[in-house]
């Protein structure tokens, strides 16, 4: 298990408790000169079939704070926003959802690959 998501994971049982690990994806952090767009993000890859599959459930999108923070960003997204939104993101890859969210202030949990620029800040438990 990469240490992203092992971190993320340990992180999330502290901060949430027992959700599935199956419908929990981690990011790195971005920095600007790391990412196509020249600014800070998280990258995350949702496998279509198993949004869908978990429709009434949520997806843990857990995204690292800068190396000068301790923690994650954690978004509760529900399946069933997904879903709505799918023809929004970009999914032309291997029937994936790929979220690319903003990590700076001016756009904030911004999905910057999609067509809709989706906005996931909502979701965000602080």
């Amino acid at each position: 298990m990469p240490d992203t998501r092992k971190k993320a994971l340990a992180y999330l049982q502290k901060v949430v408790g027992d959700v599935p690990r199956n419908l929990v994806s981690a990011s790195k952090f971005f920095k600007s000169e790391e990412s196509w767009t020249q600014k800070e993000t998280w990258w995350f890859n949702l496998p279509i079939k198993k949004i869908k599959a978990n429709k009434k459930k949520h997806y843990y999108l857990m995204g690292a704070r800068k190396k000068s923070e301790n923690g994650f960003v954690i978004l509760e997204v529900p399946n069933s926003f997904l879903i709505a939104n799918l023809r929004g993101l970009e999914t032309r890859y291997n029937n994936k959802a790929i979220l690319h969210l903003a990590a700076y202030k001016d756009n904030w949990l911004i999905d910057e690959r999609g067509k809709n620029r989706v906005k996931f800040s909502r979701f965000e438990i602080k």
